[in-house]
């Protein structure tokens, strides 16, 4: 993926077309709806952005809970903000306060967190807005704007 190095925040949206269980780490069995996932997370460590999503795009081993649902998903789109603040926690309240977004496994993506039920992973029967996003980011986070990089089908 043709994103920068820059350290920052970002959002998976994947989209799945059929119902699956998958074993997803140490959450265990989850099962997956046909619809679109938005997963929230940062990239505040060296090589930033393009680091850690290029980690994603084709793990050997599925190491984080969001390496399991892309072996079931394709991606579509990144949505991210190249600012260093920590937004993860603030962007996922974002996602979690719209209606059309659930949690649909507790602690995904957070798991490290052993008392919190807070996932960092949304879903919705429709695809997500990113101008919808980027009106929120524009009205809530001074000084903050976010890009979107469309995500070519495989071959």
């Amino acid at each position: 993926m043709n994103l920068p190095v820059s350290k920052g925040t970002f959002i998976l949206i994947a989209r799945v077309s059929r119902a699956k269980t998958l074993k997803i780490g140490s959450l265990g069995k989850c099962k997956i709806e046909p619809g679109y996932y938005a997963f929230v997370s940062s990239a505040l460590g060296a090589g930033g952005l393009r680091s850690r999503l290029r980690d994603l795009e084709s793990p050997v081993v599925a190491h984080w809970h969001i390496d399991y649902l892309l072996q079931t998903a394709t991606l579509m789109e990144v949505w991210f903000t190249t600012a260093e603040k920590k937004l993860e926690d603030k962007w996922a309240e974002l996602l979690d306060h719209r209606e059309e977004f659930s949690n649909p496994i507790p602690r995904f993506g957070s798991s490290d967190y052993h008392l919190s039920r807070v996932s960092r992973l949304f879903y919705s029967k429709r695809r997500p807005s990113f101008a919808w996003f980027q009106k929120q980011v524009r009205e809530q986070f001074d000084g903050v704007a976010v890009g979107r990089h469309r995500v070519a089908p495989a071959a």
